[in-house]
């Protein structure tokens, strides 16, 4: 949230949002409160436990490195457009990390959408790449480079990942693409604090998933350990863990 508002922010919610909505409307609202709320707290983590978050997240296609330093978090960076024509493009969060003996810089380009379906598309990917490769055509050709894409993937992220990828690379743009939605974030921090010993760390880490339920995402074990569980897909596991316990009130009987 503070970061948020230090970005200005904390202000671009949604007109469906009347003056008399309470701060948890609010927050499910806005993309740019729960990514604040979510990657804000993450970065307070040791660059080891970050990584192995975000790798379990996106299903282990990131190397896994032991040795692991954040350098910096960079909330909703500005690039000029790769064709001069002086827009810009806003990525939500810039992530740069050192890994491995002898280290390799790692950038990430996170791009971050609310809700389930699918509202991640290519012409917003290609922008954020061919401009930020651009701003870095001079730097260190080691320095690897990954679009995470985190929410607003659809029910089956895999096919809508392989369309963007493709539709991109059909028109000669290339790129290096991550995704996970806001719930296999819950999954990944949820499994780290069942590691997890220490004090600090588990402060933090129950702070992301309090943030991540406020928002509806939540990590759901029962269906996965159920003997039927290959009854339910991933669309009605997203609903079951999005349901709001809390507010949804059950009619009294009386019997």
């Amino acid at each position: 949230m503070l970061i948020a508002l230090t970005s200005g922010k904390a202000g671009t919610i949604g007109t469906d949002i009347g003056p008399d909505a309470s701060w948890r409307e609010v927050f499910r609202a806005s993309e740019d409160l729960l990514t604040a709320s979510a990657f804000g707290r993450l970065t307070y983590l040791e660059g080891p436990v970050l990584w192995q978050i975000l790798r379990r997240a996106t299903g282990s296609t990131l190397p896994d490195f032991k040795l692991v330093e954040l350098i910096s978090a960079d909330f909703w960076p500005r690039f000029a457009e790769a064709d001069d024509s002086g827009y810009t493009v806003e990525p939500d969060v810039l992530l740069r990390f050192e890994v491995g003996d002898p280290s390799v810089r790692i950038d990430f380009i996170v791009e971050a959408k609310l809700g389930t379906g699918a509202s991640q598309y290519a012409e917003q990917w290609r922008r954020q790449w061919t401009a930020f490769k651009k701003m870095n055509e001079e730097g260190d050709a080691t320095t690897m480079v990954y679009l995470l894409a985190v929410g607003g993937l659809g029910s089956k992220k895999a096919l809508t990942v392989e369309r963007i990828v493709s539709d991109l690379a059909s028109t000669g743009t290339l790129l290096n693409v991550v995704a996970a939605t806001w719930g296999e974030i819950a999954d990944g921090v949820h499994q780290q604090l069942e590691n997890s010993v220490k004090p600090s760390e588990r402060r933090v880490l129950n702070d992301v998933i309090g943030a991540l339920a406020l928002a509806n995402y939540r990590h759901v074990d029962i269906l996965r350990d159920l003997h039927s569980a290959r009854r339910f897909t991933q669309a009605a596991i997203d609903r079951i863990s999005a349901y709001d316990f809390k507010e949804t009130k059950c009619p009294a009987r009386t019997i």
